[in-house]
Parts: C-alpha cells; structure tokens; sequence
C-alpha cells in the first residue's frame, strides 16, 4: 500500500527525472537580428473593434520585432498545461503563422503569481496540489518541468521566468521561516536558469520586476535586486507606468534618473521594458503627454544615462475597452499621437 505523504514524494522523484532528461541541448528558431535603432521593440496585438485577428498581428509587425506569449493568452489553466497549448492550434495559429511568419519572435512569458476573490496575491497552484508554498518540493518540481518542456516546444529566444516578482516580495518578504518567503523563489529561479542554460545556451533568460506598485501609487522597493545573482539574470527588464506614482502627473514628473536607479544594482546589464504604458485621458495629458512618455522614455529616461536598452514593449497597440487610454490606437483604429511616437521611435 502506497501513503498519499509516499506518492507525493514518489510524483517529485519522477518529475526530477523527466526534468534532468531534457538537458540535450536543442537547436534554436527564432535567430532575431539586432535593429539599427540597438534596441528591439514589441506590441500585444490586441485588435480594434471589428478587426480581423490576423490583420493586428501584421500590423504589429510593421513597427516592431517582438509580441508577448502568455499562458492565460494561449487558454492554458496555468503553466503546468502551457506547453500542451503551445504545441496545439493555438501555438500552430499564432505562434508559427500569426507572430514567426511576420518576422516576430515571441517573448515567453510564466508567472507563478495569482489572485484571490480578494485580490491578496497567492501562488499559482493546479488542483492536486493542496496548500502548496515556494519551498514545497511538489510545486517547485512541477513548475521546473512545465518551464523545460516550453522550451523544448517553443525554442524560444528570450524567456521570463516571472512577471512583475517583486510584488511577491512586497507582500511576503524573505524571512527565513516563510515557505512562501521571496527567497524561495529567488532560488528557483536560479535552479531553472541553470538548466534552460544546459538545453539552449543562447536563450536569454530573465525575470520581470515592477518599477512601481501601481495599487499602492508608489515607487518599487528596489532592494529586491540585489538578492539576485547578477550572472543568472541576462537582461534586467521592468514593466512601468509611473503615472501611478503619487506626485507623478505628467511625464516631465519623472526623475531623470528615475530607471538609472534600478540599473545601479546590476550596472553592467542590458535593459528592458517587458510592459510600457502611458493613457491619454485628460488629466494625464492627454495624446501629447503619451508622445512624451515614449520619446523621453526611448532616449532621455534612458539611452542618455548610460543605459544599454534592449528590449522596448508597449503594453498594448489598441484601447481594450471604453474606459482604456493606453493604448496607442482607439477602439475604433483612429491612432493617437503616441503610435507617431511608436513610428517615429521604430525608425530610429
């Protein structure tokens, strides 16, 4: 007779051995080729009213080089079926025909972060996996091979390992007897690192911080950072909206070191933007002020502090719904002044 405490341990052991098979290494598809301007560019091609899904996606591509995958995107329950989806219709539809057949490559995106009804932030889990933590060695081992086995399905050339992880931190710390403490996932991530690392050298691996906790109208504790082993981060990429910051109301608002700052904890790193975004109602300025945004974030912000931009993703290419401003393009395809500074900026 098998315990439920003896599967379990019997289900991790498996799940370390599938994980260790993986480390053959694999050849790559997307091979993306640096543009003139030095940084690469990226859209969520989310469509205007009435427009055909295929049509944003080469839309998308006249302007950038990069769109985002996520598992919620692709229908996934979480990261542990991501893969299954990526190797279905949804992967042959967009990821081959949609994104690669437009000269895009895809930015992967995991996420071990959820939600309750309550908003208070919990940790991803799939049903038959009952109270699990960071340090609980089921999940953990779950979340390894759902990463390797994207991989080794999608090939990718950039991956993130976690989206916006310093609002785990935020919320839970790292002390030592927390399960759920930060530094359980610091470790883990590093664990994955090593071994995408094994299979396919040249994929860039990294997770995405948040330069601000927009609930809270306020700057990120940046000290996160440095609980990381600055070799096993290959790009150090945020996601930023500084209106939400209280004080910040314009764009000339913004302290002109304001991303120097973060960069000050891994100097040496190229940088990133996973998720940009700047609305257009009037008390934020309105078009003009989003055409500011991305002109001084593309250049002043940035490249004029020393800082060496690699990635440049606007959140996304069209207003979601009626009471959305961020995108760069209304509902109904009129485009706004920020798509004349997203043109402007793609030709540099």
């Amino acid at each position: 007779m098998i315990l439920k405490k003896d599967m379990r341990f019997f289900t991790i052991f498996i799940i370390s051995i599938i994980v260790i098979s993986f480390t053959g290494c694999i050849d790559s598809i997307d091979d993306p080729e640096l543009p003139s301007r030095g940084f690469f560019m990226g859209l969520l091609p989310n469509p205007a009213v009435g427009q055909n899904i295929e049509d944003v996606y080469l839309k998308a591509s006249e302007l950038s080089e990069f769109v985002p995958v996520w598992s919620s995107g692709t229908g996934a329950n979480g990261f542990w079926d991501y893969a299954d989806k990526l190797q279905g219709w949804w992967g042959e539809t967009f990821l081959k025909n949609y994104i690669r057949r437009n000269n895009m490559f895809p930015l992967i995106h995991f996420s071990f972060i959820d939600k309750d009804q309550s908003g208070n932030l919990i940790l991803k889990t799939p049903d038959n996996i009952n109270n699990a933590t960071l340090n609980n060695a089921e999940w953990r081992a779950l979340y390894k091979l759902s990463v390797i086995d994207v991989v080794n399905t999608v090939k990718p050339a950039y991956i993130s390992l976690g989206n916006e992880v310093n609002r785990w931190y935020e919320k839970y710390g790292n002390t030592n007897d927390d399960p759920n403490g930060f530094q359980h996932y610091v470790s883990l991530y590093e664990e994955i690192y090593d071994l995408i690392k094994d299979i396919k050298p040249d994929t860039t691996v990294f997770c995405v911080f948040s330069r601000e906790i927009v609930e809270e109208n306020r700057e990120a504790n940046l000290e996160v950072l440095s609980m990381f082993n600055e070799s096993k981060i290959d790009i150090l990429a945020f996601t930023t909206y500084p209106i939400s910051v209280q004080g910040i109301n314009k764009p000339s608002d913004i302290p002109i070191d304001y991303y120097l700052t973060a960069t000050q904890y891994m100097p040496k790193k190229p940088f990133g933007f996973t998720e940009i975004g700047w609305p257009t109602y009037g008390l934020a300025g309105g078009e003009k002020a989003q055409y500011d945004f991305l002109i001084n974030l593309s250049s002043t912000l940035t490249i004029d502090q020393g800082i060496s931009l690699h990635l440049f993703m606007y959140c996304w290419l069209h207003d979601i719904e009626d009471g959305d401003t961020n995108g760069l393009i209304n509902r109904d395809g009129n485009e706004k002044m920020g798509y004349n500074a997203w043109r402007k900026i793609s030709n540099y």
